[in-house]
């Protein structure tokens, strides 16, 4: 599973329709937008992957229970966009950056900046929704529950330790075993255009 196949499964598989209800986009151009968007949280988690730290915030913010609505129910498009501020917080690491991916993104997609600092959101609450809803539906569901724990230890602790597992490459464990999983998920299923790459790549280094 990849970030393109929650997109295209959410909502009962309506989602694009629903995003271009919401913003007053045709389906085509939402298409675009979405093409642009999902290369760019994808580069975004794949950077947090690589740190502890950044990885164990997406997981929390997957745990919150705040975006299953989002990815689940037709009539929480409009709600995604408030759910999903923070989630590109946890992605992207800061608002300057979030801001900066979406000039990006609206050039690359031709639709206004504005719209899309307002689909950005939308989007990445969906995706939270959809890999929290993956996870549990393949019976990983041990890592939320993980990242739920209170910090300083026990279930959070463990989390921690098994994230770092899981960037060296471990295999060992349930947690370690559910992280790689997820990081798995988190490739864009979309072709990326190598000047979108690029400008990514500056914006956001890996």
């Amino acid at each position: 599973m990849t970030l393109n196949d929650i997109i295209q499964s959410a909502q009962g598989g309506g989602a694009l329709q629903n995003l271009a209800n919401q913003f007053g986009l045709s389906p085509e151009q939402t298409q675009s937008a979405l093409q642009a968007i999902i290369p760019a949280l994808s580069h975004g988690l794949q950077r947090a992957a690589q740190n502890p730290g950044a990885l164990g915030g997406v997981v929390s913010e997957m745990a919150s229970g705040e975006h299953a609505g989002s990815y689940a129910d037709t009539s929480q498009t409009g709600a995604a966009v408030d759910a999903g501020t923070g989630a590109l917080g946890q992605i992207f690491g800061s608002s300057q950056v979030t801001a900066e991916i979406g000039q990006q993104v609206s050039r690359v997609s031709g639709v206004d900046p504005q719209i899309i600092s307002n689909l950005m959101p939308a989007v990445a609450s969906i995706v939270m929704g959809g890999l929290s809803h993956a996870m549990q539906t393949q019976g990983h569901g041990g890592v939320l529950d993980g990242a739920a724990a209170p910090a300083g230890g026990g279930l959070f602790g463990s989390l921690v330790a098994a994230v770092e597992g899981a960037i060296g490459g471990g295999q060992g464990g349930d947690l370690q075993s559910g992280l790689s999983a997820l990081i798995n998920m988190f490739a864009p299923g979309v072709a990326v255009s190598p000047g979108h790459q690029q400008a990514l790549d500056e914006i956001l280094p890996k």
